[in-house]
């Protein structure tokens, strides 16, 4: 309707000036008085103003009838507003797990049955400040950091009151934003059971691990101490040469796993890391040189260059991950052939390249490569020693510094492993 008036009254404006300049060159062009010409204006404004308001000014019923229609219209959004948040309200209030709804001031506007249980909080009323319900200064810190940063933001197992808990209930938390961006959605995950099954499974290994340690050392000094004795005997070579290698050889492997499963648990259960700079060019070159010595015969090159020196990580961790990579990349890697080390800053992350020439690995088993006790194929492996474990401890260590692991390769080509470190 106010389309078609707007068009109405743009062409009645065209069609009137036009007949203006028509009759003012006419009756004017002989006649020019300002007298004139002020009688002339003065009608031709009245005119207009009347013509505006007969063809752009809406009538009484017309303004009554729209504002009926948009009051039809605004109560129409209004129930269809109300029913659909009465939806997600009962829809969350359904929810076992506690969910909440804050403000970027950290005021809670819902929170559901269960969210109000966790807290004991009584009061039905929102909005509320998150402090005075939760009491909870690291869940308030973690919060603040998520909405400032405007990223969905994530926490695993997160425990509240742990000294009034004696249980410790553990959660994950999600927080992300949602309505533009102007309100956030928390979300608390029970994951008390996975925390319990995992501490059982970690305190079995390590337990496990020392009671075997111990006895397996023990059978390997006395086997040492048999062999010592024995080695005098006529034809000992003949006789038990074949045996005594076989248990050296077993026994070694043995003693390695464990070692290498009570290193994964150390770092599975290790809660902070200590992060400070460090200059990683003196420890590669260490680490390189001294584990070449386990490797002759190979005459492998490496060659260390490095445009990014000082990396923020926990210098015992890190040691273990340079080492697990770099033998690795010696023992996978021909005779004559070479290691590049190469590092690189990029956008407040510190990466290092470690990359072999070696037999690489075929690309369907590379999914799989950082799983526990995982192996690839016997072609690869079968004149190396090794538990499956060195890459499962790299790729914990490098999550225990909130970084990221990346691998590349194919067989018979060789293969890179990029590690990323956040430089802040």
């Amino acid at each position: 309707m106010n389309e078609f008036r707007y068009k109405r009254i743009f062409f009645s404006q065209i069609i009137f000036l036009t007949l203006l300049s028509i009759v003012t060159f006419i009756f004017f062009k002989n006649n020019a008085s300002v007298f004139n010409y002020f009688l002339l204006w003065t009608v031709a404004i009245i005119l207009n103003l009347y013509t505006i308001k007969f063809f752009a000014l809406p009538s009484v019923s017309e303004i009554e009838e729209t504002i009926t229609k948009k009051d039809v219209a605004l109560n129409q959004q209004k129930k269809e507003y109300e029913l659909e948040n009465l939806k997600y309200k009962r829809l969350l209030d359904s929810l076992q797990d506690p969910v909440c709804i804050l403000t970027r001031n950290l005021i809670i506007i819902y929170a559901n049955e269960a969210f109000r249980n966790l807290f004991s909080y009584t009061e039905k009323k929102f909005p509320a400040p998150l402090i005075r319900v939760t009491r909870n200064l690291d869940f308030q810190k973690f919060l603040e950091e998520a909405v400032e940063t405007n990223q969905t933001a994530t926490k695993s197992y997160f425990s509240f009151n742990q000294l009034q808990d004696p249980h410790k209930t553990y959660f994950d938390l999600k927080v992300f934003s949602v309505e533009n961006e102007i309100n956030f959605l928390c979300l608390l995950h029970d994951v008390t059971e996975r925390k319990m099954t995992d501490q059982v499974r970690e305190d079995f290994v390590s337990n496990f691990s020392h009671e075997v340690r111990t006895p397996l050392t023990i059978l390997n000094g006395q086997m040492q101490n048999l062999k010592a004795q024995l080695i005098k005997e006529p034809n000992f070579e003949s006789r038990f040469g074949d045996t005594f290698l076989k248990i050296e050889n077993n026994s070694r492997r043995l003693i390695n796993l464990f070692n290498d499963l009570l290193r994964l648990t150390s770092v599975e259960t290790k809660k902070d890391i200590n992060k400070e700079p460090i200059n990683i060019e003196e420890m590669l070159t260490f680490l390189a040189q001294d584990l070449m010595i386990n490797y002759p015969k190979k005459k492998i090159t490496v060659n260390i260059d490095l445009a990014q020196k000082i990396f923020l990580v926990d210098y015992n961790l890190f040691e273990q991950a340079l080492l697990n990579l770099i033998d690795n990349a010696l023992k996978y890697t021909r005779e004559n052939g070479h290691i590049s080390i190469s590092s690189f800053h990029q956008d407040d992350w510190d990466h290092l390249i470690i990359k072999d020439s070696g037999m690489g690995i075929p690309e369907d088993q590379l999914h799989r490569i950082f799983e526990r006790f995982f192996r690839v194929d016997a072609s690869r492996s079968s004149d190396t020693e090794g538990t499956g474990l060195g890459l499962s401890i790299v790729k914990h260590i490098v999550q225990k510094h909130d970084g990221r692991i990346k691998v590349q390769s194919k067989s018979k080509e060789g293969t890179t492993f990029t590690l990323s470190f956040p430089s802040k």
